[in-house]
């Protein structure tokens, strides 16, 4: 069986522009902030996400860093801190296709 696994160093060599990405975790806790990281550093533009059940703060990082055109997701929130800011803004300014799936 061949192994898959990349060090997060190689991310950016696979994420291309226009590209959908899966991210999963939480919205606060056991978010893969490193991967995340590296994601935004490759440049990226005109992700569509899709938030692998709640999404909160990768997410949130992503929309915030101006990569993303689509999300899909059923929320995305920061719990008891409240409402994710930047997915709030770039929603409510247009800046963002949201694919609600509550």
């Amino acid at each position: 069986m061949t192994d898959r696994r990349i060090t997060l160093g190689e991310v950016p060599r696979y994420v291309q522009s226009g590209m959908r990405l899966g991210i999963g975790g939480g919205p606060v806790m056991i978010t893969p902030t490193a991967l995340i990281r590296e994601v935004i550093r490759s440049g990226a533009r005109d992700l569509k996400l899709v938030a692998a059940s709640t999404g909160g703060f990768g997410l949130d990082l992503l929309i915030g860093a101006g990569g993303v055109a689509s999300v899909e997701f059923a929320q995305i929130v920061f719990n008891e801190f409240g409402p994710a800011p930047n997915f709030r803004r770039y929603a409510e300014g247009g800046r963002l296709r949201c694919l609600d799936h509550t």
